[in-house]
């Protein structure tokens, strides 16, 4: 850590002043601590920011913001006013017993919306903040989804879904199923995300419900790449199975490409038994396409053997000899070479 970050994060962790706000610097901070409910402070925050504490999930790291590239070793430390190149939770993070929400709020609605770990610096660049302490489950919850839901900005709302995935309460994750299968556009999609991302079990079902009831679609799709960003095992063969029997091709296909991503080893084969025995044409292409992103050049072989096969579909062929001809590999692409002079 940068020595400047760190001097003014051993500053305020050593002082009883603010230490409940998290890192929080170059503030002009008045407390309202007897309110569990953030709405009930809008009004009095009006052109300020407001702040309060959340309960995490267990094993979170906290969210703080770098400058840099996200893997290197940048300055780490967040400010209510300026944009940052990167910002969000690292495996090399702190763990975070509470996270800090600070919103700013402006013609009565919340402009901008902050969310970092208690350890993460946070300058305030002199700004009043208001700070109401740890609020209710419920009170920060109904807040936090209200933002989600009204704000005038993706970025707002993403930020408030970003609270709700990393809530320690198990109703944060009711609400983010209801926001997936009521809302629409990127708020459905983000909140999707976020249940196969940081809900575990819980996320898991709920994901598994939302397959039930949702129509087929895009939206319904976005359920894919969830469960392949989900930590259970369960996931792991609802996935498969969606690209085994959903009634919908593009359901079955994009299924495909996210197991190739997120269980290569163990998608190889079932990716080549789909190529030998599947009739859609759409599901076929799909199907090589996964292939070709099997991690490290894993499918080369394969598609090649697809290619050079004089009884495979030529859909499959001509994909085969497609994605090929995109390979790093330098034999893979000699290989072709060959076959296409023969």
């Amino acid at each position: 850590m940068n020595t400047k970050w760190l001097s003014l994060v051993l500053l305020i962790l050593s002082s009883n002043s603010w230490a409940q706000a998290g890192a929080l610097f170059n503030a002009d901070v008045s407390e309202n601590t007897s309110v569990a409910n953030p709405a009930k402070v809008m009004k009095s925050a009006e052109g300020q920011w407001l702040a309060f504490s959340i309960p995490a999930k267990t094993d979170t790291h906290s969210p703080c913001c770098w400058t840099g590239k996200w893997n290197g070793m940048g300055e780490v430390g967040c400010s209510l006013e300026a944009r940052h190149q990167s910002y969000g939770t690292r495996s090399d993070s702190p763990l975070a017993d509470k996270l800090i929400v600070f919103g700013q709020v402006n013609e009565g609605v919340v402009q901008k919306l902050r969310v970092v770990g208690e350890s993460c610096p946070v300058d305030a660049d002199g700004a009043q903040v208001t700070w109401i302490g740890d609020v209710s489950v419920t009170g920060g919850l109904d807040w936090l989804e209200s933002v989600a839901r009204s704000a005038r900005g993706k970025s707002v709302s993403g930020s408030a879904l970003f609270a709700m995935a990393l809530h320690r309460d198990p109703d944060a994750g009711t609400r983010l199923y209801s926001l997936a299968k009521k809302m629409d556009g990127g708020l459905s999609e983000e909140a999707i995300f976020w249940l196969g991302e940081s809900r575990g079990q819980q996320g898991f079902e709920l994901l598994k419900k939302l397959l039930a009831e949702l129509p087929r679609g895009e939206r319904r799709r976005e359920i894919n790449f969830a469960l392949s960003q989900n930590n259970t095992s369960a996931a792991a063969e609802l996935l498969f199975e969606i690209s085994k029997t959903d009634p919908d091709p593009e359901q079955r296909g994009e299924a495909m490409f996210w197991l190739a991503q997120a269980y290569p080893q163990r998608a190889k084969g079932w990716l080549l038994e789909v190529i030998d025995k599947e009739t859609n044409e759409d599901v076929l292409e799909q199907a090589v396409f996964a292939v070709s992103q099997l991690p490290d050049g894993m499918g080369d072989q394969s598609l090649l053997e697809l290619a050079q096969n004089s009884q495979a579909p030529r859909a499959v062929r001509r994909q085969a000899i497609f994605w090929l001809a995109q390979s790093d590999n330098d034999s893979s692409v000699a290989a072709l070479t060959e076959l296409l002079t023969r």
